[in-house]
């Protein structure tokens, strides 16, 4: 007998009895696999989204004994969000961060999340993220649409306000004709209509070079947003309109959710539920900075805003818009939240 054949029979014979010492059905353990995830965000490395999305990617890192990393990929390196969650349909993204408010044109009843004022302050805001009820409206009206992607975190870019290169806004008689940028949602378009502006959806990539040349005149955002991208070089007026807390997604790809083991799967709900207390901080701390910023070194023009007159034209659309999506519950859970 060869000295190779021996070797191979001890180790076909070790093996054997490992296997007979096993429960009857049992297999044998295997190692978990690793896993590298890319999740895509469209803001620059100081935004929240970057800070947010490190912490998720941690939490996850922790949450499976670094089986799975996620690799954080700033700026639009993958795209636009609306270009990032087609990526996710088609499974070559398997992370991104989005709007609500350009998600909605892939789940229309997102739409109710875009229309002003829904959200009394912060405080209101963070418990909606935390409302079992609320994630389970917002994940059943997420799978009826069939997107190919699903919930893997709710965060904020945070609060967002009015921005102009045509000067402040007192009232709602400042914004007419002024031809304003919006985000991709046909809500989005009605709430600024009935403010009487102009609406014209465009990239948020865009939109400085679309303020310098005229396409739009204003636009409206947190100040994170307004500032890091430095909005403030073509519209140096911002007014604290305070007209929406926005719901962004950590949206994961169902073919990357469904390639994913139970443990991991775990994993990521677990932070699901942890990720928005993080974020609403982190926006709010962060928004403060920037804006006292702003103002001391790149001189812009802040002004505050009587928002009644704003909340009384709008309140009535919030029950229109909510009838004509079929998402009346979903609103009165929002309000009876307050």
């Amino acid at each position: 007998m060869t000295t190779i054949y021996r070797r191979s029979l001890l180790a076909a014979t070790a093996l054997g009895l490992a296997i007979g010492l096993l429960a009857p059905g049992a297999t044998p353990a295997v190692a978990q696999e690793k896993v590298t995830l890319r999740l895509g965000h469209d803001q620059v490395t100081g935004h929240t989204y970057q800070r947010t999305t490190l912490q998720f990617a941690k939490r996850i890192a922790e949450e499976t004994n670094n089986e799975v990393t996620i690799r954080v990929m700033p700026g639009a390196q993958l795209g636009t969000e609306t270009g990032m969650l087609d990526g996710l349909k088609s499974g070559n993204i398997n992370l991104s961060v989005s709007t609500t408010a350009n998600a909605s044109s892939f789940i229309k009843k997102y739409g109710i999340l875009s229309v002003s004022y829904l959200f009394t302050d912060e405080k209101h805001f963070a418990r909606v993220l935390n409302d079992p009820q609320f994630l389970k409206m917002f994940d059943d009206m997420t799978a009826e649409a069939k997107p190919g992607f699903r919930r893997a975190g709710l965060i904020t870019p945070g609060a967002r306000h009015y921005y102009s290169n045509k000067g402040p806004v007192a009232s709602i008689d400042d914004l007419k004709q002024i031809k304003m940028r919006v985000m991709a949602s046909p809500v989005e378009s009605k709430v600024w209509s009935a403010l009487g502006t102009s609406p014209l959806a465009i990239p948020f990539g865009e939109l400085y070079t679309g303020m310098q040349t005229g396409l739009v005149q204003a636009a409206e955002n947190s100040p994170g947003s307004y500032g890091l991208n430095k909005h403030y070089e073509v519209a140096s007026y911002f007014s604290l309109t305070g007209h929406q807390w926005p719901i962004s997604g950590i949206f994961i790809s169902d073919i990357t959710w469904n390639k994913l083991s139970d443990k991991h799967k775990a994993a990521f709900t677990k932070v699901a539920g942890e990720i928005s207390a993080f974020a609403v901080k982190d926006a709010v701390e962060s928004d403060a900075q920037v804006l006292a910023d702003m103002q001391t070194k790149n001189g812009v023009k802040v002004n505050k805003v009587d928002t009644a007159p704003f909340v009384a034209k709008l309140s009535a659309l919030q029950d229109e818009v909510a009838k004509d999506l079929g998402t009346t519950e979903m609103l009165a859970r929002i309000r009876a939240l307050k």
